[in-house]
């Protein structure tokens, strides 16, 4: 039930964002989150992904004739099992080795994409619901052949504000979370369980590292510290280049490094009161993606 409610919590959430990027980042996102599920064993991105009446199918080169054949039919049921299934056997991906998405067309209602990705190439149709993109038909051939990839290695950021902090003595500067920051830290770790997080950045203050800590405990990485004031955006780019990385900050640098990050001032300094908001970027080599999320 409650790995239910947060997956609705997200779909909504996407949702109420989705007005602030473009058709053609929406429908990006929605790729990549498609990937994602495929590598990761995600049902929670193949639920923001695909529509309750997928149609999937491919051709799978055979060897020995160097024929295509037939391979199989995959209905929006099939897909959740067989993405539950690779995570539940261990067989997830390193989903940034092959990835490559592009938008080929948009419609006023509908659209088409192309996909590449470890097991090959997919043709993709999107339809267009209540301002949200999704996928409504899949056709694609494998196995992956050289002549398929681009070098495209995609990068994504995971941008959290820390969780409420001690105010009950004006004069500390490096107060601790509350209870309630507490439960927030470990429901973060919950809500972003299903993403393998490679890394996880934290400003050196109480209230962020306890923010960040059962997250990076939760994926077995230690934290790396950094410094809002004096960040070099080619360092952080070269030292997360293909990696997922959390990054927990403050009410005015979280919006900023995300700013940074996507060389655009599209975010505000965050309300004092809200500790909910969680931006994830997404760099590929020419194009950059974002998303806000309020998670309460």
């Amino acid at each position: 039930m409650k790995s239910l409610f947060i997956t609705l919590l997200l779909l909504i959430s996407i949702n109420s964002v989705a007005q602030e990027t473009s058709d053609k980042d929406q429908i990006e996102i929605t790729l990549n989150n498609y990937i994602d599920a495929f590598y990761k064993g995600d049902t929670v991105k193949l639920k923001a992904a695909i529509k309750p009446r997928l149609n999937k199918f491919g051709y799978w080169k055979n060897k020995e004739t160097s024929n295509y054949e037939y391979y199989d039919f995959m209905d929006y049921d099939k897909a959740m099992r067989f993405v539950q299934n690779m995570k539940d056997e261990g067989r997830t991906r390193d989903e940034n080795t092959i990835r490559e998405v592009e938008v080929l067309d948009i419609g006023n209602h509908i659209a088409t994409a192309k996909v590449i990705a470890v097991w090959g190439i997919d043709y993709i149709l999107l339809s267009k619901d209540d301002g949200k993109w999704m996928i409504e038909q899949v056709i694609w051939e494998g196995p992956f052949s050289e002549d398929y990839k681009h070098d495209k290695v995609a990068t994504t950021y995971y941008l959290i504000r820390h969780a409420e902090k001690d105010e009950s003595d004006k004069t500390n500067k490096d107060p601790h979370l509350t209870e309630e920051g507490k439960k927030r830290a470990e429901n973060w770790s919950n809500v972003l369980g299903d993403v393998k997080f490679d890394m996880v950045y934290s400003t050196n203050y109480n209230r962020t590292k306890e923010t960040a800590e059962p997250t990076a405990k939760a994926n077995n990485v230690d934290i790396t510290f950094y410094d809002p004031r004096n960040i070099n955006l080619q360092e952080l780019l070269k030292e997360t280049e293909g990696k997922t990385v959390l990054i927990v900050g403050h009410s005015n640098t979280t919006p900023m490094l995300t700013n940074t990050l996507l060389g655009n001032k599209k975010y505000n300094q965050i309300d004092e009161n809200n500790n909910a908001n969680l931006y994830i970027v997404t760099i590929n080599q020419d194009t950059k993606t974002s998303t806000l999320l309020k998670i309460d």
